[in-house]
């Protein structure tokens, strides 16, 4: 699975990632005008997290459809931080439990 690491206490960080990618996933149209995005793309408070790491992940899913256009929606510096980490690398589902 690939990841964007944040701090969990770097949630300003996170939601402002997730609204870069939310904002370029809604200028963007389908087919008949299908808007590519819905209400958010993520958020800080539902993210999933490695309590051990102290780090909380924006999933990147190669297998979601709009994947070129989110790996759009990033600047090159950011793409960088993408990175493996094996599927139970989540300790807990999200950092709201």
């Amino acid at each position: 699975m690939k990841v964007i690491k944040f701090d969990t206490t770097d949630t300003a960080g996170f939601d402002a990632l997730q609204q870069k990618i939310h904002n370029h996933l809604t200028s963007k149209h389908g087919v008949d005008g299908f808007k590519y995005s819905a209400t958010k793309w993520a958020d800080s408070a539902d993210a999933p997290a490695n309590t051990d790491e102290g780090k909380m992940a924006l999933v990147i899913d190669e297998s979601e459809p709009r994947n070129t256009l989110i790996l759009a929606a990033l600047s090159d510096a950011e793409k960088a931080t993408i990175v493996d980490v094996s599927d139970d690398w989540v300790t807990i589902a999200d950092i709201a439990e």
